[in-house]
């Protein structure tokens, strides 16, 4: 099916972070009114009826028994995977003969894409739609489908494991779109569905959705008597979670790595209580060992790898920590570790991560001890926080930066002079040069007096950030309270808030104190 990417947004946006609803259930009336209580008699009114509910897609043939009271209605497309029986299009509906209420729904349509693609599905100068196209194209076809269901779906920014990317030939050009449903702007995970979208052509090449009868409690966040707030949640979260050292030894039985690592999930009740099927314990192991990385610094950097959000699990309402959607893990359980020596970002096979994992979420920055800042200065640059590899310095109350990082970031042309010690940047017509330990500057062949001059520290140049910043046009600030060094490289980059100044101090301290211990 060929859809063009000139559609109407249908994702709604939702408070508290929860996602994005997709506006494709009908209201609860409407939805009463299409599914009328019917008694059951025959596999004949059972197909019937799920074909005047759309469950059963036109394609497909279907067949009904009665089991236990329950009409269960498989249906498959005629067209089947080479050399095999397995259908690309299968699904199931469960009806009660009662009164024809459906009480569980899935389908799907499986894609032949794994065959050879005539040109790589990783080009992504190849592709004709963007990802925001992608996901209309997506939200216009589950809308289509027209599903006769008492829910709403919601986006699912979460990860899923490379495992199950694996096993689904996910490439960039096959882009997925993932929904869980929604009950009163709350997400459920238990239910949902993905469709996949192709970037070069706009065809959906394959869908699943699952939705089973569920019952909700409380049935909403207003009606939860006792319902503990966000800041008690993430103090909760924070005191009672806590990393458990473990070898791991996966890849490489006889080199195991000592890891700092998290129980694949934490869950509380939405009144503050950690249930019993979902409490931890964690192991221990027999030797003796003093890991040479702190287990508190450990604590709060495997923390920023979650959100924490109020969801509904197994019907009841829970706040639960969830994996961000930057984060690629293995499977449930072989998430991101920190080797407890030395501190590095480790996979499940100990090989050290390629990215860098994302910044801390405003919840942990809330709920972590209050420490103050120790770090010099650092860079919020359009109002992300700058990963530097060399902390900058303060000279005569002036920030000194390394000057090869800076520049790069500001996509200047630089060089170096190691004989008279001149570093030299050019960009649009511009050029400094600035000479090692002399108080003068040149721009555009006119001398400019330096308060500081460019060092060299510990076998590295460093050069004053604003005079180089804003030589180059970028607008430059200083918050004192968070020693941060704000830049601007565009009119339209908003002041950050005060909030956003707390979640890069916090930032910024826990890069600073990881380096610091290396």
């Amino acid at each position: 099916m060929m859809i063009t990417n000139k559609l109407a947004k249908t994702l709604l946006a939702v408070s508290l972070s929860f996602g994005a609803v997709l506006a494709a259930a009908p209201a609860p009336a409407a939805y009463a009114a299409e599914v009328a209580a019917v008694k059951i008699d025959t596999a004949a009114q059972a197909i019937d009826r799920a074909n005047a509910l759309h469950l059963i897609p036109a394609a497909a043939k279907a067949e009904a028994k009665l089991v236990g009271g329950i009409w269960e209605i498989t249906f498959r497309g005629e067209k089947s995977f080479p050399r095999t029986t397995n259908p690309y299009l299968a699904g199931f509906i469960k009806l009660q003969a009662k009164d024809g209420k459906v009480t569980e729904y899935a389908a799907s349509l499986q894609s032949d894409y794994v065959v050879e693609y005539p040109s790589d599905p990783n080009d992504e100068s190849t592709f004709k739609f963007t990802v925001d196209e992608v996901r209309d194209i997506a939200s216009k076809f589950v809308e289509q489908q027209n599903w006769t269901l008492d829910v709403q779906w919601m986006d699912d920014p979460y990860p899923i494991s490379d495992y199950i990317a694996g096993r689904e030939f996910h490439t960039a050009r096959m882009h997925i779109i993932r929904y869980d449903r929604s009950h009163n702007g709350i997400r459920d995970g238990s239910n949902g569905g993905y469709v996949t979208v192709d970037r070069v052509t706009g065809d959906v090449r394959a869908y699943s959705v699952y939705w089973k009868e569920q019952t909700y409690s409380p049935n909403s966040a207003q009606n939860a008597a006792g319902l503990i707030t966000l800041n008690e949640a993430v103090n909760r979260f924070y005191s009672a979670v806590d990393p458990f050292l473990k070898w791991q030894a996966i890849y490489d039985p006889e080199q195991p790595r000592l890891i700092y690592a998290l129980h694949p999930q934490y869950l509380m009740t939405y009144d503050g209580k950690f249930p019993k099927e979902y409490q931890w314990e964690n192991p221990t192991i027999p030797e003796k060992i003093k890991p040479a990385y702190s287990s508190v610094l450990a604590k709060k950097r495997l923390l920023s790898m979650y959100d924490l959000n109020l969801e509904y699990v197994g019907g009841k309402l829970a706040y639960k920590l969830r994996l961000k959607p930057e984060i690629n893990f293995f499977q449930e359980g072989l998430q991101p570790s920190i080797d407890a020596n030395t501190g590095a970002w480790l996979d499940f096979l100990n090989h050290p991560l390629e990215k860098p994992l994302p910044d801390a979420g405003e919840w942990l920055e809330q709920a972590a001890p209050f420490v103050k800042v120790g770090y010099a200065a650092a860079f919020l640059w359009d109002n992300e926080l700058l990963r530097l590899e060399n902390e900058p310095f303060i000279q005569n109350a002036y920030t000194l930066v390394p000057f090869r990082e800076l520049l790069t970031k500001l996509g200047a042309k630089i060089g170096w002079d190691p004989v008279a010690r001149k570093v030299t940047a050019s960009k649009a017509g511009t050029t400094i040069v600035l000479t090692v330990d002399s108080d003068t500057a040149i721009i555009n062949g006119e001398t400019k007096k330096l308060e500081a001059p460019a060092r060299i520290k510990n076998g590295r140049t460093y050069v004053p950030a604003r005079l180089v910043l804003e030589t180059f046009g970028a607008d430059v600030g200083w918050n004192d309270e968070s020693r941060l060094v704000i830049v601007k490289t565009a009119d339209n980059v908003p002041n950050p808030s005060a909030d956003e100044l707390k979640k890069h101090r916090f930032q910024a301290q826990l890069n600073w104190e990881n380096k610091a211990l290396k």
